[in-house]
């Protein structure tokens, strides 16, 4: 059934719950937007003031994509004009801000500075470069039947890197992670969110044959069933390989699933993101005592809790931590995702209504903590007197919450139309050059 077709059907209770969660989805990444720069910050503060200091260039990315929805959905009537100052930011426009870029090859420091972009310790990194040029892109598409600016500024944007550069291995699929001084390093196997900077690398250079390969023989749409596999309970799950029954954290799957046009329109690829959701699924089911509206194999901050980040995966979870946000970026392949979803906010995280008089402290942590709906959370730390507060909500792992829900209720149509397929670039580019 399509998903929204489900939306139409559900009870009204629920339904208001969802159209409450995919509200509060893109109002937690706006609350993490610098208004001067347009950068968005890398995680919304639960505790403290935002948004925050440090922008992440993915999160500047997932910024433009919100913007899409909301202008979609009339949440922001400013998103258009948003949409513009954010791109000014990000391409060294706004005066006094220049993010840092790799001077030989353009891409983009991960955490730089909200106000100047200055670079903050951080690696000049090849997906997370990936995820804003992927933002500005479908903002372009997105916008431009009333003004050509903003896919104007995203073309320049993908064409000022030189993508050559993260060709690792184009035989087996590796990519770089991280360039230096103008040379990539830290190669990881197929397969994984990498995928996206393979494609986008096409995107802007279908003329060069190393990077053409790289797609061709690892991560084109026909070639999907080839890549590497892990089984659990003999559902066959995407992988990188790295070792024997090695699984990935679901946002891997996910996204590629909302990011890559080819993989967004593929049926290969949607038996596999099936295989991925069931998998996580089945996994939580072993755990004791852990009811069935509990899953989700997500990354994040575990701040409070215990002090790191961490990307949770079958085999690979400490803490019981699971991700709200997994469930609904798993939506358009699990409708019924959204009662577990409603039956977390019913019985455990009321965030809207939730009131305890007797102790105020409580009160205004948990509100604070959940201002914006459900997230990450232990499952072995819901309840009173070992309640935990997370104290952070990373952006770029909370995209999954609202790609999810504008794809429940809108349908995938709403990310396949704004994502170019690199099928047809390259056809394109191939035709061109024989006419």
């Amino acid at each position: 059934m399509e998903t929204t077709r489900f939306y139409d059907r559900l009870p009204q209770d629920v339904q208001t719950f969802v159209d409450r969660q995919y509200r509060d989805a893109y109002a937690l990444v706006d609350a993490c937007r610098n208004p001067r720069t347009g950068l968005y910050g890398d995680a919304y503060m639960t505790m403290g003031v935002n948004p925050e200091s440090r922008c992440s260039i993915a999160a500047t990315g997932v910024g433009l994509i919100a913007l899409c929805v909301a202008d979609l959905e009339g949440w922001d009537d400013e998103a258009m004009a948003k949409a513009i100052v954010t791109l000014c930011g990000a391409t060294g426009r706004v005066e006094g801000c220049r993010p840092a870029r790799d001077a030989a090859t353009g891409f983009f420091a991960h955490f730089v500075d909200m106000e100047t972009g200055e670079n903050l310790h951080s690696e000049i990194s090849t997906i997370d470069t990936s995820l804003l040029v992927a933002g500005a892109l479908f903002a372009g598409r997105h916008f431009q039947d009333r003004t050509p600016v903003i896919a104007e500024m995203a073309d320049a944007l993908l064409r000022s890197i030189d993508w050559r550069v993260v060709v690792a291995d184009k035989h087996a699929g590796a990519i770089h992670m991280i360039v230096r001084n103008g040379r990539g390093t830290a190669p990881l196997p197929a397969f994984n969110e990498y995928v996206l900077v393979s494609y986008l690398a096409l995107l802007g250079r279908p003329d060069d044959a190393d990077i053409r390969e790289l797609w061709e023989r690892s991560f084109a749409e026909h070639r999907i069933p080839e890549l590497p596999q892990a089984r659990y309970r003999d559902i066959p799950v995407l992988t990188d390989a790295t070792r024997e029954g090695a699984f990935l954290s679901s946002f891997v799957h996910q996204f590629p699933f909302y990011l890559v046009g080819d993989y967004a329109k593929s049926p290969k690829y949607r038996q596999f993101f099936e295989n991925a959701c069931m998998a996580d699924r089945l996994k939580w089911k072993e755990a004791v005592d852990v009811p069935s509206y509990v899953w989700g194999y997500g990354a994040g901050a575990n701040d409070g809790l215990y002090p790191t980040y961490h990307a949770d995966k079958i085999n690979d979870a400490p803490g019981d931590i699971a991700s709200a946000y997994i469930v609904a970026g798993f939506l358009p392949v699990y409708p019924a995702g959204v009662f577990d979803l409603y039956a977390l906010y019913k019985l455990h995280i009321p965030y809207d209504r939730y009131a305890n008089p007797e102790r105020p402290e409580d009160e205004a942590d948990f509100r604070a903590a959940y201002k914006y709906g459900l997230h990450r959370y232990s499952w072995r730390h819901l309840e009173l007197p070992n309640r935990w507060y997370p104290e952070k909500v990373t952006v770029i792992d909370w995209s999954s919450m609202l790609y999810g829900f504008a794809a429940f209720k809108r349908g995938m149509a709403f990310f396949a139309e704004r994502l170019p397929e690199a099928a047809s670039i390259v056809a394109g580019f191939d035709d061109e050059m024989a006419g």
